[in-house]
């Protein structure tokens, strides 16, 4: 039996190590690839035809060496590394239950893994033709079970329609230890016109391709894996981690300047401007769809799928845009994925595609026009061409970046073992890379305009590497609001570092204030922070009293955080980690990690618990972690592990920092500033030692994947009676725009008055002596002020406030 060979195994000693040239282990149609300690490829070939070529998934398979033994005893092939045991029966097929088991370590218990591919291993069956659109049902449960027990829960291509939780489908992570990643039906990337090719035929005979990811709960390490199979997310440009604002309605050029012109006035940071539907040339008003876009004056003008400015509300669209830039403000265009056969554009599109494929019900639906709607295949490169094509001018004229809106158009991308979402996104980040642009897709992402929670091909496990997710026309409810900070988290479990919802909901028009903002205050702790509606009221000036005073300061608090979120941005791109963390990547053995689902970590120091419930003051219930916890806006210390039911007035919200834990800010400013920012505020919580890793560089361009950015180490150690010691490390690496001198402001909370505070061992003069260099003390707040003057950022930099 199988099981008393796998038993005859346990008491073998340690084999022969393996090569490097050896880390391929093949037995008859079995082939073992061991990529790292916690990741081995299984694959299956019933004709002998091994596939060796890159996925859609799986990009990158020439890992670091891993040491592992092997050995066959008593028919069964043993593999061993330092993290997990794979035993497979020699000879006996294709994987299953009963010929392959995985030991993994899982804190202090070895599991027993039997990972099993979806379907039957056999060659993927066609997409269905026409296919069927399904979408994502409504649950009542706060908590959804995931599809598979023990999974931490992964993503969904959207939140449409929604009003609360819906189930997701799984992630990477599960409480169990191990996941397979069934890659056997997934496209082959290739260096043709087309892109890519489905697996071939093989006569119906098994055929099986996986990777077992066996990490315990080590979950970082399980991410950091994904990224090295996947490939890394981009790093955003610094612009991407201030404010954004779109609102589905008919701006003119001059409405937009107007709005970026108070936002300055009002003190509102903005950085990123999108720009709705209703820039394109009118086909209709909204009379004619008026069923379907409720409220809203049925003679304005409408427009769908134009390729061109409506040059009534833009009349000089490159000025427009170049006015935009001068103030520190992005742009990006909303599309819907189709044509209309009277755009100025049709007959070269149709000539340059060879020929669109005709829309149906949907697209000349929402054309509201009689006219023949024309949509695109997407795995057809003429029409990619053409596709692609429609966008330039609008790119020659500085647009940033495309919003793909593919809500409701019949475009595809259809081909066996290929996720159309994954696919488009894919070629909108190449077309953007190729113009040597940072921005990838912002899109749906994971399935199809067509599925939305259907049986669904791994095109989710690479989304990261290319999308920032529009997570869609959600409702404007608390239960959506709720639930919206653990989603953000469980696609994290796919190694996605940026997620961007509505930010006060899609559908909600003049918001209730509480509601307005608690839904702010979500926003400014998130991946991406923006605000938009359809034809609803988002800014701060459009509220009255506290809401207004109250969303206004956490719009300048977002944009403060920009070195901060930079940072993690970064360290998404290099280790797979998101911004946004579930609990149980800290604290992988606490059960409340996983059980208080609607808190997170943003990155290693802040603990972030939104609250989604109404009232002035509203409710919350945090679970702290083990250790102490800083309350952000009060100074108030929690020890953890424990559960506390906090109070919380409308201006403030429950965030916490790590004692010790370190934070860069920046100064206000309308919009992210283009170099380095001068002078940088530290902010530092005593009670604990910490470090920070701050990463910098010109803010955009694709410098950032050669060697054209810096770190600079922050050491934080609370010394207890004697003091508080903060080391600056010198600047690490060269990029253009970087700043050669820079102030320092440090800001230490829940700290005594210091006796002497010296930089590089020479006293600073206390509080009388001025501000621009020195330092100050406030006892009622516990907090102690020190600016350095400017120092150079090649050097290291020592503050001692001895006690």
């Amino acid at each position: 039996m199988l099981a008393a060979a796998f038993a005859a195994t346990a008491a073998l000693g340690a084999a022969t190590s393996a090569t490097a040239s050896a880390a391929t282990i093949r037995d008859g149609r079995a082939r073992f690839e061991v990529l790292a300690p916690t990741l081995i490829r299984l694959e299956y070939a019933a004709d002998g035809r091994f596939e060796d070529r890159p996925t859609l998934i799986a990009a990158n398979r020439r890992l670091r060496t891993t040491r592992f033994t092997t050995k066959v005893v008593n028919g069964i092939r043993v593999i061993r590394t330092s993290r997990l045991t794979l035993r497979y029966r020699v000879g006996s097929g294709y994987f299953r239950r009963d010929n392959l088991v995985i030991l993994v370590k899982v804190g202090r218990r070895v599991v027993s893994a039997h990972p099993r591919f979806t379907g039957p291993p056999g060659p993927p069956p066609p997409p269905p033709n026409p296919p069927t659109r399904t979408q994502a049902p409504p649950n009542s449960d706060p908590h959804p079970a995931p599809r598979t027990k023990g999974n931490l829960g992964g993503w969904s291509r959207g939140l449409d329609d929604q009003t609360g939780p819906i189930p997701l489908h799984d992630g990477l992570l599960s409480r169990d230890g191990w996941y397979l990643l069934d890659d056997s039906r997934g496209v082959i990337l290739t260096h043709t016109a087309r892109g890519f090719t489905v697996r071939p035929s093989r006569s119906a005979k098994a055929y099986q391709d996986g990777y077992l990811f066996g990490y315990g709960h080590a979950y970082r390490r399980g991410l950091r894996d994904l990224r090295a199979l996947t490939g890394a997310a981009p790093l955003l440009p610094r612009r991407a981690f201030g404010n954004w604002y779109s609102r589905y309605w008919p701006f003119s050029a001059a409405d937009l300047q107007a709005l970026i012109r108070r936002a300055h006035s009002e003190h509102v940071p903005l950085d990123v401007l999108g720009i709705d539907t209703d820039f394109k040339a009118p086909v209709a008003t909204f009379a004619a769809v008026a069923d379907t876009v409720l409220g809203i004056p049925p003679t304005y003008p409408y427009a769908w799928n134009g390729w061109n400015w409506n040059t009534d509300l833009f009349p000089h669209p490159a000025s427009f845009v170049a006015w935009l830039h001068s103030q520190g403000v992005a742009v990006d265009l909303n599309v819907h994925p189709s044509i209309g056969s009277r755009d100025p554009r049709w007959a070269a599109t149709q000539q340059r595609s060879g020929g669109l494929i005709a829309g149906s019900t949907s697209c000349n639906y929402f054309m509201a026009d009689p006219q023949q709607c024309g949509v695109f295949d997407w795995t057809n490169p003429r029409h990619d061409a053409a596709y692609f094509a429609l966008h330039s001018p609008f790119e020659r004229e500085g647009v940033d970046f495309w919003w793909l809106d593919w809500c409701c158009d019949e475009s595809r991308a259809r081909a066996p073992g290929l996720t159309e979402d994954t696919w488009i996104n894919h070629l909108y980040a190449a077309h953007n890379r190729a113009r040597g642009s940072r921005w990838p897709s912002f899109a749906r992402m994971g399935a199809s305009y067509w599925s939305y929670f259907g049986p669904q091909e791994p095109g989710a496990f690479a989304e990261h590497r290319q999308t920032i997710h529009f997570t869609g026309d959600a409702d404007a409810t608390w239960q959506m609001l709720d639930f919206e900070s653990r989603f953000t988290a469980s696609e994290g479990n796919i190694g996605l570092p940026y997620v961007s919802h509505d930010i006060g909901s899609f559908k909600g028009k003049h918001l209730a204030d509480d509601m307005y903002v608690r839904w702010v205050q979500f926003g400014a702790f998130q991946p991406i922070n923006r605000l938009h509606s359809n034809h609803g009221d988002r800014l701060p000036w459009e509220y009255s009293g506290k809401a207004r005073r109250v969303a206004a300061s956490f719009l300048r608090l977002r944009e403060s955080l920009g070195p901060y979120l930079y940072t993690l941005a970064r360290s998404a791109h290099d280790s797979g980690t998101p911004i946004v963390r579930g609990m149980y990547l800290r604290w992988p053995d606490q059960n409340d990690a996983y059980r208080y689902d609607r808190e997170y970590m943003l990155g290693d120091q802040l603990l972030v618990a939104p609250v989604a419930a109404p009232g002035d003051p509203g409710q919350k219930t945090v679970w702290f972690p083990p250790g102490t916890w800083v309350d952000f806006f009060t100074g108030k210390r929690y020890r953890g592990p424990r559960v506390v039911k906090l109070t919380v007035p409308l201006e403030r919200m429950p965030v916490f920092a790590r004692a010790g834990g370190i934070v860069p800010y920046q100064r206000y400013g309308p919009h992210e500033p283009v170099r380095p920012p001068d002078p940088l505020i530290l902010t530092v919580w005593g009670g604990g030692a910490g470090r920070f890793r701050l990463y910098e560089d010109r803010g955009d361009g694709l410098g950032y994947l050669g060697r054209s950015f810096a770190f600079t180490r922050i050491v934080h150690d609370d010394r207890g009676r004697r003091g508080t010691l903060v080391t600056i490390g010198p600047e690490r690496g060269r990029f253009p725009g970087r700043v050669h001198r820079r102030r320092w402001e440090l800001k230490l909370i829940g700290v005594a008055r210091p006796a002497t505070v010296t930089l590089n061992g020479r006293r600073l003069p206390g509080p009388k002596v001025g501000t621009k260099r020195g330092w100050s003390y406030d006892a009622t707040k516990r907090t102690l002020v020190i600016r350095t003057g400017s120092l150079s950022t090649s050097r290291m930099a020592r503050i001692n406030a001895a006690a």
